[in-house]
């Protein structure tokens, strides 16, 4: 069997200035790592689902996301079509080199990932840092953009905000370990495929796994059973679809993955204490 792989995508920033300029884009297909940070804003749409490691956000207009070069991700259920993101690549340390003093020690990304690290903030989680985001794409896409001391000084104010949430909630422990590695055919296939029937065994064989080892691997790095992540995966999904776009409740349970309706609304009013059509109003309000 073929296992899906995860893709090293390398990302080449200018010496002089380490930074892409941002422009809209298809999100690849396969779950992938850089070797530089990434920072994404969603302007519009349905947002779609960041798969970052083991975690899993939910993303609305607003959002914006950060991720270093240690943590595979993917986002899903997201196209040109239906969501409109942004993103860029940097890297902070050669961007501010001779600019800041060593002592700051704020671009050590280690602390920005593990399981602890959210890496999806929304605007009402941190305004000023969402903001700050804004301004940096809109600064970088000015036509007559020019490398200069803002753009380095924004970078920092980004990243300082950033390190605080990292001290909050960071875990340099965190980086995926090769035994982790080893469940990344199955994440990026749940990713992938969570609107069909999904097998535990199947996924374990992707794996190479048994099916008694797979599933204490799959607790060890997730905290949940792979059933539970599964319907982890698809209640995200759900989310995002109820919130930003108008298709039926019964449309979203089936792209989401989910075989009926009743199933659907059991599922997620157990989840959330509500039923979609609720939850629907409540976001809206």
């Amino acid at each position: 069997m073929q296992k899906t792989q995860i893709s090293y995508d390398p990302i080449k920033l200018p010496e002089e200035f380490p930074v892409t300029v941002p422009g809209f884009t298809t999100p690849p297909q396969c779950a992938h790592i850089h070797n530089c940070f990434e920072i994404g804003c969603c302007y519009s749409g349905t947002g779609g689902v960041f798969q970052i490691g083991a975690k899993l956000y939910s993303c609305n207009p607003g959002d914006v996301v950060f991720i270093n070069e240690k943590e595979y991700h993917l986002l899903n259920e997201a196209t040109p079509e239906n969501s409109c993101w942004k993103f860029l690549n940097l890297d902070p340390a050669a961007l501010l080199s001779g600019y800041i003093t060593p002592e700051e020690n704020i671009f050590d990304t280690a602390s920005f990932s593990g399981i602890n690290f959210k890496n999806v903030i929304s605007g009402s989680g941190d305004p000023e840092l969402v903001e700050l985001v804004h301004i940096l794409f809109s600064e970088l896409e000015n036509p007559d953009f020019k490398p200069a001391t803002h753009i380095r000084a924004i970078v920092w104010a980004v990243f300082s905000k950033l390190r605080k949430h990292s001290a909050e909630n960071g875990d340099r422990a965190g980086y995926p370990s090769d035994d982790f590695s080893r469940l990344y055919p199955a994440l990026n296939y749940i990713s992938r495929f969570c609107h069909k029937q999904l097998e535990v065994p199947h996924l374990a064989e992707m794996c190479s796994m048994s099916v008694a080892t797979f599933r204490k691997n799959f607790i060890r790095h997730t905290g949940m059973l792979p059933v539970q992540y599964i319907n982890a995966y698809r209640l995200k999904v759900a989310l995002s679809l109820l919130k930003n776009s108008s298709e039926q409740i019964v449309t979203i349970a089936m792209k989401s993955g989910f075989p009926t309706l009743s199933h659907f609304n059991r599922v997620f009013k157990k989840e959330f204490g509500s039923t979609p059509v609720e939850y629907r109003k409540l976001s809206r309000s």
